[in-house]
């Protein structure tokens, strides 16, 4: 049993190296967003559960939380229920929370959400184009658009996303 704690110190310590090398902290800090400092995102063209098209750009004149995950990604399911807790806190504002699912099929999500009941919309990023231009590394990944189309956060790991800070944070962004 004494090798239990010791195994997760060092998952711990090996997901705090992680972080370092991908330039973000992990999720345990005191600002939980990142403000964006990087070059503008580009806009890429993802389609959804029912193979519509969707561009991240058809989401101007909102403000956009764009997470990047995966169903075999354990913080990823973890952090989908506050994805959702957030997106229903923002119902009926110029707001949306999507997931983007990095390589899973349809039915593998759909599997998932009857596991994980959400109402997030789901897009899929089948040939990681999206994860390519946006210089994905580490799941989750969540960019936080402005209205204008504009990434002002980033957050790399799981987060709370209901947290009341964090709301505050989206919610600035909200147009006036």
């Amino acid at each position: 049993m004494a090798a239990a704690p010791t195994r997760r110190r060092l998952l711990r310590s090996l997901a705090a190296g992680a972080f370092a090398v991908a330039g973000a902290a992990p999720t345990a800090r005191a600002e939980p967003l990142s403000r964006w400092a990087g070059k503008p995102l580009p806009d890429v063209a993802l389609v959804d559960l029912q193979g519509r098209p969707v561009r991240v750009s058809g989401f101007r004149g909102k403000v956009l939380v764009a997470n990047v995950w995966a169903t075999w990604c354990g913080p990823c399911r973890e952090e989908m229920p506050s994805l959702d807790r957030l997106r229903a806190s923002l119902a009926g504002r110029p707001a949306e929370v999507v997931a983007i699912s990095l390589g899973d099929s349809p039915a593998r999500i759909e599997r998932f959400l009857a596991e994980v009941p959400v109402e997030l919309p789901v897009l899929l990023d089948r040939d990681r184009t999206l994860v390519r231009a946006w210089q994905v590394r580490i799941l989750p990944a969540t960019f936080v658009f402005d209205a204008a189309g504009k990434v002002r956060y980033s957050h790399v790991g799981e987060l709370d996303w209901a947290e009341p800070s964090v709301v505050q944070t989206i919610e600035a962004l909200l147009p006036r």
